[in-house]
């Protein structure tokens, strides 16, 4: 941790009773109200909360990019002894990336997807210096570096997808640094990466800012990371500030019920479900030696041969839950797609109930697909933007040749099942929030009354206490439907609280697979002692 602030310090950032109006008919009037915030030299500020509780909204207002709909409504922004509030669209173009950068949370839409790396880090220092174009390309390459960018001259010539989500993550700050700003404002950037890669980025961002003493407003709802970076912490509900105070202080002795819901609310040991699986029930998902491998041919006419899943070997029985867990591009996304019949395996056997499904001659029929159901990470993808919340539940039922009739009256069932009310039925997927769309395509999946539950990373992108309702919410439906699930996370603690059983996934095979409380207690690989070792707020925090 960086030093606490002196008080005879001046501020880098001053925000004076900040408000943002919402438009007319929201839930509330203002997106935040009467925000008083002060970040110092040196010190990462971590703000908090629920989605909607504001804390994106007062970072976007300090870089001037709020959205049309959203309107300051009163109070200051002092930065370098100019109200932000007050400063023109051109004097906010030279601040930006210059004296206040922005990390934001996803890479792959701030990136330009036409424009290679290299030419978009260069793109920073062309519109705010006068270096020539050597210095700039030297000074890009240097920046790669500085941020552990692998060989920087060859990935500075690719475009954006063709890097891993943490290396298009270390773009990003290699952008936002690229000019040594006074402050650097990081929204959410961590919040889609496994652990080791997390834990690789927070230590990047720690090193960089006590190195050029600038002061990082840190945004995101994941209280591990918190205990991991922050300085002083403040806490956001419905768009107002509630509590503050240094790390400890907030996470060891919080004051408001509110924050004190909120450490509650992160998965671990302390809230673990309680599970009873039957050690003698009968398997639902039998793998035995399932492969996947992808052959590509390049310019130079050379076969590239990936390997993303090899030999693997799983069992679930009836009503039991089995996380697998692993960093991005271990193979577990490949092998849920490859049980689910989303991709077709190179090699093993994949058994439902003793039904083969691994066929290779023609794909799977609606019965087969009906017996694995899969809930991804992203309900904005899963959901068409165009159907109503009702016709996206009822499309599958109907394919099965099941009647309107019941179709609709078991959507209308589900949706109380998941909390939601029959006339959400009538609404489209941009009228929920991010947890509630997520509880439809629970509701989706369950209504083909399937065997097994493939959950691919579906609570990654919710904060604490939406994840904690919708883990809540599966191990319900589990119970009540005797599901087997294949619950797949790159979050340990996810994995601990809701598993019977955790499988350590690495390079396309299994490392290690056993009781969860035991993989926790006294992992044996030397793979799953790093990865828990690299989980936010240590293991010890589970």
């Amino acid at each position: 941790m960086t030093a606490t602030p002196l008080a005879s310090e001046e501020a880098v950032l001053e925000i004076r009773e900040l408000s943002v109006a919402l438009p007319r008919g929201a839930d509330r009037p203002f997106a935040i109200e009467g925000v008083n915030l002060k970040i110092y030299p040196r010190e990462i500020l971590c703000v908090v909360g629920e989605s909607g509780s504001g804390k994106s909204v007062t970072a976007f207002t300090i870089m001037g990019l709020l959205a049309r709909a959203l309107k300051p409504a009163g109070g200051e922004i002092w930065f370098e002894k100019r109200d932000l509030l007050k400063a023109t669209p051109p004097e906010l173009r030279e601040l930006r990336g210059n004296r206040v950068s922005m990390i934001f949370q996803e890479p792959m839409t701030a990136l330009s997807p036409t424009m290679k790396i290299g030419r978009q880090i260069e793109e920073t220092l062309r519109i705010h210096t006068r270096m020539s174009g050597a210095e700039r390309r030297h000074r890009t390459l240097e920046l790669m570096g500085l941020v552990n960018i692998p060989t920087p001259e060859q990935l500075s010539q690719r475009y954006p997808h063709q890097l891993s989500g943490g290396q298009r993550q270390r773009v990003m700050i290699a952008m936002a640094l690229a000019l040594e700003p006074a402050l650097l404002i990081a929204d959410e950037p961590t919040t889609a990466l496994d652990v080791t890669t997390q834990a690789q980025i927070l230590e990047l961002i720690r090193t960089i800012q006590q190195r050029s003493n600038a002061a990082v407003l840190f945004v995101t709802h994941d209280l591990g990371v918190v205990a991991d970076i922050a300085d002083r912490v403040a806490v956001m509900q419905g768009g107002k500030i509630v509590e503050t105070g240094t790390v400890s202080e907030v996470l060891r002795a919080p004051k408001r019920s509110y924050t004190r819901a909120l450490l509650a609310a992160i998965p671990g040991l302390r809230n673990r479900t309680a599970r009873n699986p039957d050690a003698g029930a009968p398997k639902v998902l039998e793998v035995e030696h399932l492969s996947k491998t992808y052959v590509s041919t390049g310019l130079t006419l050379r076969r590239t041969v990936t390997r993303a899943v090899e030999q693997v070997d799983l069992v679930i029985r009836r009503g039991e839950t089995l996380a697998i867990v692993g960093e991005s591009g271990s193979g577990k996304s490949t092998m849920a797609r490859c049980i689910c019949g989303l991709i077709e395996p190179s090699g093993g056997t994949i058994e439902i109930e003793g039904r083969d499904l691994s066929t290779r001659s023609g794909g799977r029929n609606r019965d087969q697909n009906r017996l694995v159901q899969i809930i991804f990470q992203d309900p904005n993808r899963s959901l068409d933007p165009r159907w109503t919340v009702g016709q996206s539940m009822v499309e599958g039922m109907r394919n099965l040749g099941i009647t309107r009739g019941e179709s609709n009256h078991r959507a209308q069932m589900l949706m109380d099942k998941v909390g939601l009310s029959a006339a959400a039925l009538d609404r489209y997927p941009h009228e929920f929030s991010g947890g509630q769309r997520q509880r439809i395509c629970v509701a989706r999946a369950v209504s083909m009354q399937p065997r097994l539950l493939i959950a691919d990373e579906a609570v990654s992108a919710l904060d604490v206490s939406v994840q904690a309702q919708v883990l809540a919410l599966l191990a319900k439906l589990q119970q009540e439907m005797q599901l087997s699930m294949l619950f797949i996370t790159h979050d340990l603690r996810v994995a601990v609280q809701i598993s019977d059983n955790i499988a350590v996934m690495h390079q396309g095979r299994i490392v290690e697979h056993g009781p969860a409380l035991e993989i926790f207690a006294n992992p044996q690989h030397d793979y799953s002692r790093r990865l828990f070792k690299s989980a936010p707020g240590q293991r010890q925090q589970l």
